[in-house]
């Protein structure tokens, strides 16, 4: 998919969403030629067919991680309206004329699912429009995408009208994949995501009451924390061919998975009726499956092992990762995102410990304070988690094993961005990552853009035009990730000192020239900042300002090299100059 507008629409300033106020627009992609909109760019249909991530770049508290937030939260919305399930915790806090987004249109470009083909031809324009206090309605429209080509309305009720229930139209027209990754404590980001696993949770416990078969989760958002980073990982080294997995290969210096342990508490499933099953119940078949890949399981009870499973007791399954266990897995499982997903859900299934009034206070959570109000689980009381999570290591030419436990927050941030890219593959998504090099080094920072493009290149077997099928938007503020961003797609956010209102510039727009800029370039043209760090620069300018020439000849000596030194050497030559002519 390609995102074209974001627009918000009128509100009241009580309802505006953070700080995106009313008119607030942001045209990505530039998919027409002239303002008429009766022409295509060829321009701009060539960068979507490229890899193109947006930056949006910016100072604190200027509202780049808001348009995140709001993406998140319109798809959220969308796929509340469409799903053929909602909880009834959820629903009865639910309504599709209400939104955190409350007035908005969105535009993008979206190709039709599970298909072999990625040219524009085959694509649909798909229009979004909601109102204040109104549900929203859907438009698609088709290639070539002009306003001389008719606007088709899609449904966006689902279907209950068969044996068994179905998402809406709409539902086909939304992305496969919407992933949210913050480095931080944005919780609002986080927010529809953590809402999203609630409702998973509910669904399937719904599925299992009304002996529906089991599916993957039919909400698109998936919120990448670090329990999730584990499955990420795993998913990739089971799967991926050794072209594949180099870009996290040769960074990380990891050799290979040597093993692991999952282990399963079969806790009681609790219904409205006080009836109790076992909660793994629903997924027995792949829970086989997964011990048909496993080298070792067996079942324990009160620290004793037992011979059969029932409520109460614990599952422990060990890999010990060899070829074999590698066929196993991708014979019970076809790909890694398949994989990945029953991993997905076996976290979700920890949310049995959250209680219905717990749920319903996050329902109605409109972003804050919400973290607290979920309870953490420990490992006993979890449905699922991993153990002695075992990877060969190259550190400094010998080969150890450490627990994944034991990698740098750098690395597990690695992991989030780079591990879920070559999962994608040929899935139809939207990737909201905010600031995702937080914890890299200068190093990393400087190669980010570019191991991000071959991540997801070699997760494709198609490497000609994959990148229509994704895009990406991250904030951030490094120099090294902007330089590597095309004027087009560097999005500058500043906000008007005298009446607070948020203004988003692209870098062409303002005539700089970001890709391949020095680091000096763009934080004196983006950031406004000196080359050199606050503390030294005053203590330079005050040298330079009141220094005689025996102090400004020991500051040469003391400062390091930088183009604000050069002033010393001016000054100097200026003093003595002037010495020579007394």
């Amino acid at each position: 998919m390609k995102l074209l507008k974001l627009e918000i629409g009128n509100l009241p300033v009580e309802k505006q969403f953070r700080s995106l106020h009313s008119g607030f627009k942001i045209e990505f992609h530039k998919l027409y030629a002239n303002e008429k909109l009766t022409d295509l760019s060829d321009e701009g249909i060539l960068a979507m067919n490229k890899f193109s991530p947006f930056c949006l770049a910016g100072l604190n508290g200027k509202g780049k991680s808001n348009v995140l937030e709001a993406l998140a939260n319109i798809f959220f919305h969308m796929e509340s309206c469409v799903a053929k399930f909602k909880p009834k915790s959820f629903e009865q806090n639910f309504n599709p004329a209400v939104c955190n987004v409350d007035s908005f249109t969105l535009e993008y470009l979206i190709g039709p699912a599970d298909s072999n083909s990625y040219s524009f031809k085959n694509f649909d324009k798909i229009i979004i429009i909601k109102e204040e206090n109104e549900s929203p309605i859907m438009y698609r429209q088709s290639y070539p995408f002009t306003k001389n080509e008719k606007k088709i309305l899609v449904s966006l009720k689902p279907r209950f009208d068969k044996q068994f229930p179905e998402s809406a139209e709409g539902k086909l027209y939304l992305p496969d994949i919407v992933i949210g990754y913050s480095s931080g404590e944005n919780e609002i980001l986080s927010l529809p995501f953590r809402k999203t696993r609630l409702i998973n949770f509910d669904k399937y416990k719904e599925d299992y009451r009304r002996g529906y078969v089991y599916e993957e989760p039919e909400n698109s958002l998936i919120y990448i924390d670090n329990e999730m980073s584990q499955a990420v990982l795993l998913s990739c080294l089971l799967y991926e061919d050794e072209d594949t997995i180099k870009p996290i290969k040769d960074e990380l210096g990891i050799i290979e998975l040597q093993s692991f342990r999952m282990t399963l508490n079969i806790n009681p499933m609790l219904f409205e009726d006080s009836k109790q099953t076992p909660i793994l119940l629903h997924i027995k078949e792949k829970i086989e499956e997964l011990k048909k890949c496993a080298s070792f399981w067996f079942v324990s009870k009160n620290g004793m092992k037992v011979e059969f499973e029932d409520i109460f007791s614990t599952l422990t399954l060990d890999f010990k990762i060899t070829k074999e266990t590698i066929r196993l897995f991708k014979e019970y499982f076809s790909t890694s995102f398949e994989l990945f997903r029953f991993f997905q859900v076996l976290y979700e299934l920890n949310s049995n410990a959250i209680g219905d009034d717990t749920k319903e206070e996050v329902y109605k959570s409109s972003g804050f304070y919400t973290d607290w109000k979920i309870p953490k689980s420990g490992p006993g009381q979890n449905v699922f988690y991993f153990e002695d999570y075992f990877i060969l290591k190259d550190i400094n030419g010998e080969r150890k094993p450490l627990l994944l436990r034991e990698f740098s927050d750098g690395e597990h941030q690695f992991l989030h961005t780079m591990g879920i890219c070559l999962m994608l593959k040929e899935r139809r998504s939207l990737l909201l990552l905010d600031e995702p090099e937080t914890h890299f080094n200068p190093s990393w920072r400087s190669k980010f853009i570019k191991i991000l493009e071959d991540s997801i290149t070699a997760g494709s077997n198609n490497k000609l035009n994959i990148h229509s099928l994704k895009d990406i938007l991250l904030t951030s503020h490094s120099p090294f990730v902007i330089s590597d961003c095309m004027p087009d797609n560097v999005l500058f956010f500043n906000k008007m000192i005298e009446n607070d209102i948020l203004t988003v510039k692209k870098a062409s727009e303002l005539g700089l020239k970001t890709y391949g800029s020095s680091i000096d370039y763009i934080l004196k043209n983006f950031f406004k900042t000196n080359l050199i760090s606050n503390k030294s620069f005053k203590a330079l300018k005050e040298i330079i300002d009141t220094g005689n020439i025996d102090e400004l000849r020991k500051a040469v000596e003391d400062f390091g090299e930088s183009s604000e030194k050069q002033f010393l050497f001016k000054k100097i030559f200026e003093k003595m100059e002037k010495r020579d002519d007394n």
